[in-house]
């Protein structure tokens, strides 16, 4: 058996952790201590090897006392020798992608540290225990994938904290360039790293002195030669930011993968900050392609997609098939930007829209409310709820388009109450509409009252379809009293007072009319000589149309008509 100690270097130069390792006949090896660089999954046959870097620290433009010493960065390869299945990329890291727990739970594990010392650094870092268990989740994978030890994460604890998709792409930018000895304080430095000349580069031994990014980069993701022609570099390169060299690249790159002119991909660049790996974006359009039915000019005209993450593209075809009972590829279709949204909020806008009730017809006419903050969408439910109006639209088919518009429609009611005189509500369709239709609506007005939003509110509560209401309501008995909030009042009151939905659809039209005359006549019903005996009359199936008759009379002479 032999021994072989790994040491993690730091300030104090202390041995932190001590693997051993056995060997066997077929020339493989096997790890005792799993936990190592944060690994806490049985991986049969991994190989750990260690290499030992000198970093110069000469010339440096930023802080870089702590790099005074020769560091030992423990680089980890998976070799799997299982006769599995061909996958993707993709589904590998989603394989490997560390499962979000407790926060505490998790930081043991990668760092393989105890309990307590995992509250000390939460109390000295208040960023990091603010940051929810998703956020940690991918940037671990994430570093793990990058063979980013654990330690010198820890020495730069704020990695785990940022945001993972710009992380995800600033370490494959540095490593698609082709730069080398990479540490942990170059990914944290990144925006200052990508400022930097290629010949400062080459003094600190990132680059090789021979560097040619046409070769190293593009070609080695298929471009053809013809194409790494007309890449605008300078013969000598040195002088030339590595933030320049990269998005040369990308024009051309960007121009070969989604073959269109460089007017387009300039037109691109100029919407979108599509300053990211041109490998995840080559992964991202294969994903679009062959995963989500997504084409090259749909590509173009939402140029966003080339910002997204290949691995929560797929931890979202993983776990969410469906949203509110929808199929998901479906809603994708209809709004690509779906797939921006990190793949935890749509379980959560998934669990919102279940408990309001949605159907998956309502959820394709405004498939967009799936890009909202969870919070955001919660928040504006529970507002709307407070409000009579609304709670009594709650399934109306428009109610999600009043939830996904909620700033647009605050602003027409505001609109609204300023130049019109009224205490009458515009229907939901006028409200979250279009433009012209609003327009019309504050110009012209509208001598309609609101008939669609009281026969799909009077449809919900009786259980009946909207052509069944609309056939018993009649044209004569609306008014401008008649209100979503005033007909669910009335029919609340006939149901209190025993009458069954039989009888109140034998006579629809008293709930039409406003609260205060229903209670009126209502309790003076019993005392009429017309309905004795009551309790007889009570029963029978027209009783309420004697009702309608009194309030038809009491009312003729005192409300308006349309």
């Amino acid at each position: 058996m032999r021994c072989v100690q790994l040491l993690l270097a730091s300030e104090s130069s202390r041995i932190h952790s001590l693997v051993g390792i056995t060997s066997s006949t077929s020339g493989w090896f096997s790890v005792t201590n799993r936990r190592v660089c944060g690994l806490t999954t049985s991986t049969p046959r991994t190989v750990y090897r260690t290499s030992h870097l000198q970093v110069p620290v000469r010339h440096s433009p930023f802080d870089t006392s702590w790099l005074q010493q020769r560091r030992s960065l423990c680089s980890v390869t998976f070799t799997n020798t299982s006769t599995a299945e061909a996958v993707t990329p993709e589904q590998e890291v989603v394989l490997r992608y560390v499962q979000p727990t407790s926060q505490v739970t998790m930081l043991m594990n990668y760092f393989n540290i105890s309990r307590n010392t995992v509250y000390r650094i939460l109390k000295k870092e208040p960023r990091l225990k603010a940051c929810d268990v998703y956020t940690l989740a991918r940037n671990m994978t994430t570093f793990m994938e990058n063979c980013l030890c654990p330690e010198e994460v820890k020495e730069f604890i704020s990695l785990l904290y940022r945001c993972p998709l710009t992380m995800e792409h600033n370490i494959a930018i540095l490593k698609e360039l082709g730069l080398h000895n990479l540490t942990a304080y170059y990914y944290i430095q990144f925006n200052k790293l990508f400022k930097c000349k290629v010949s400062l580069m080459k003094s600190w031994r990132l680059l090789p002195e021979k560097y040619d990014p046409r070769e190293s980069v593009l070609a080695a993701m298929g471009v053809p030669q013809e194409l790494l022609l007309t890449v605008n570099l300078p013969q000598d390169i040195n002088e030339c930011t590595l933030s320049e060299v990269h998005r040369e690249l990308s024009i051309v790159f960007l121009r070969w993968c989604l073959k269109c002119d460089q007017d387009n991909i300039g037109k691109l660049r100029r919407t979108y900050n599509l300053t990211k790996s041109m490998k995840l974006q080559q992964q991202v359009v294969h994903q679009l392609h062959h995963q989500w039915d997504i084409g090259t000019s749909k590509i173009i005209q939402n140029g966003f997609l080339l910002t997204c993450s290949p691995l929560n593209m797929a931890l979202i075809e993983k776990e969410m098939r469906l949203i509110a009972g929808t199929d998901i590829k479906d809603l994708v279709s209809l709004t690509p930007r779906i797939l921006t949204v990190p793949y935890h909020q749509l379980t959560q806008i998934d669990s919102i829209l279940n408990k309001i009730g949605v159907t998956p017809e309502s959820l394709k006419a405004v498939p967009r409310i799936c890009t909202l903050h969870p919070d955001t969408l919660q928040q504006r439910f529970s507002l709307l709820q407070q409000i009579p109006e609304f709670a009594a639209l709650r399934p109306h088919p428009r109610m999600l388009r009043l939830l996904c518009y909620y700033n647009k429609v605050t602003y027409r009611l505001d609109l609204l109450q300023q130049v019109k005189n009224t205490n009458v509500v515009p229907s939901l369709n006028t409200l979250s509409g279009s433009k012209s239709r609003f327009h019309k609506y504050i110009t012209v007005g509208d001598l309609r009252e609101n008939k669609r939003d009281v026969i799909i509110c009077l449809g919900e509560l009786l259980n009946e379809k909207s052509s069944v209401i609309r056939k018993c309501l009649h044209i004569q008995c609306w008014g401008q009293h008649t209100t979503v909030v005033s007909v669910r009042k009335n029919l609340s009151a006939l149901l209190k007072e025993g009458f069954s939905k039989k009888q109140i659809l034998s006579a629809l039209d008293v709930v039409l009319y406003p609260p205060e005359l229903l209670l009126d006549q209502l309790t003076q019903l019993p005392c009429r000589p017309q309905a004795q005996p009551f309790l007889n009359i009570k029963t029978d199936l027209n009783v309420l149309q004697l009702l309608l008759y009194f309030m038809e009379k009491n009312a003729s002479c005192s409300l308006p008509r349309c």
